[in-house]
């Protein structure tokens, strides 16, 4: 499960890059979500350009719908991955548990998937690179779990 802030667009892009891997790579033993910490929030002011750069890849979007994080979740998935030091420190906070960030599990570097403000002038720009760096981690992220014992 991935969890980020609103779960409107970093999770949501992670949750539909792996089910397309996993899709296209016939594994249908792994189970992914994502979940919003403030996942009932006003998302009225966000761009959806992410799902229309998604359906360019062919990954479908159509049964998208927001989850609030909550403490079943632990049972329900067997990972969970922060997005962002934020997500990472309100599961630590809330629930005395310690989470993954995205690109700790991708490539070892503790750092937020950032993105950039819907009112920059190349956001656009900047949200094709944020879908297609979480489409091509996506394949890492899937053999590096699979290489853990524990996280």
């Amino acid at each position: 499960m991935f969890v980020c802030t609103d779960n409107f667009t970093r999770s949501v892009i992670a949750e539909y890059c792996m089910k397309d891997f996993l899709s296209r790579s016939n594994k249908t033993s792994i189970k992914v979500a994502s979940a919003g910490i403030r996942a009932n929030s006003d998302i009225s002011r966000y761009s959806g350009i992410h799902f229309n750069i998604m359906n360019e890849l062919n990954i479908d979007t159509s049964d998208f719908k927001r989850t609030l994080f909550h403490e079943n979740h632990f049972k329900e998935y067997d990972v969970i991955i922060a997005m962002s030091e934020l997500h990472r420190d309100y599961i630590k906070e809330l629930y005395k548990r310690e989470i993954p960030l995205f690109n700790e599990v991708y490539n070892g570097q503790k750092t937020a998937v950032n993105i950039g403000a819907p009112d920059s002038k190349d956001f656009v720009e900047q949200m094709k690179k944020l879908v297609h760096f979480i489409y091509e981690a996506t394949p890492h992220i899937i053999h590096n779990l699979e290489q853990r014992t524990t996280l």
